[in-house]
C-alpha cells in the first residue's frame, strides 16, 4: 500500500500519559505547538477522522485534507472524503507535496494508522488537566527513535511543553 517516497507522519500534542484530547476537542492550545503545526504540515496532505474534521473552523488552507468516515452521505468543504484509511493514504499519495503525509487525528485515526508511521512529530506537555478522554497509542522505546528533542518551553500561565521528533526503527 505504501511506497518508499512516501513518509507517513503522525503530528500530536499529548501529555505524559499519551492523553491528546477530551470532549471531542484538543485538551491544550498552545500558540507555539499551532505555529509549529502549521510550519510542518504546510504544503503536505493531512489525513483526519471526521470528529477531528468537525472541530476544524474550516479545511486546513495550504494542504490537502482527506476526512476519513464511515458515512457515505458526508461532506465538509474543500476536503476529499475517504471511507477508510487505505483510501486516505491513497488519495494522500496523489497530492502534492505528498513525500510526507501528516496524520493529525483524532484517537481512533492514530490508532489505525500507527503500525504504518514512519516519524512522529509531538508536542510533549509536561501538565496534564484531569479530563481526559481521548488517548495516543502507545510508543515504545524499542519501536522509535529520538531525532530530535527542543529546550523546555513554559507558557504565560506556566504549563511546560517541548518538541520531539521520532523516526521508527528497522526491524
Amino acid at each position: 500500500m505504501k511506497t518508499s517516497k512516501h513518509q507517513i507522519c503522525a503530528i500530536v500534542a499529548m501529555g505524559e500519559g499519551f492523553e491528546i484530547g477530551y470532549n471531542g476537542d484538543l485538551i491544550w492550545h498552545i500558540k507555539e505547538d499551532l505555529k509549529r503545526f502549521k510550519r510542518l504540515t504546510m504544503g503536505h496532505p493531512v489525513i483526519m477522522g471526521r470528529k477531528t474534521r468537525e472541530s476544524l473552523p474550516k479545511a486546513l488552507p495550504g494542504r490537502t485534507n482527506i476526512v476519513i468516515t464511515r458515512n457515505p452521505d458526508y461532506s465538509a468543504a474543500d476536503s476529499l472524503i475517504a471511507h477508510s484509511l487505505e483510501e486516505a493514504l491513497e488519495m494522500a499519495e496523489k497530492a502534492e507535496g505528498s513525500d510526507k503525509i501528516f496524520i493529525i487525528g483524532g484517537g481512533q485515526i492514530y490508532e489505525e494508522a500507527f503500525p504504518l508511521l514512519d516519524a512522529l512529530e509531538i508536542t510533549h506537555v509536561y501538565d496534564s488537566p484531569n479530563d481526559v478522554d481521548t488517548f495516543f497509542p502507545e510508543i515504545s522505546i524499542d519501536d522509535w527513535e529520538l531525532t530530535e528533542m527542543s529546550e523546555m518551553f513554559e507558557t504565560s500561565d506556566g504549563m511546560r511543553y517541548d518538541f520531539e521528533s521520532f523516526r521508527r526503527l528497522d526491524n
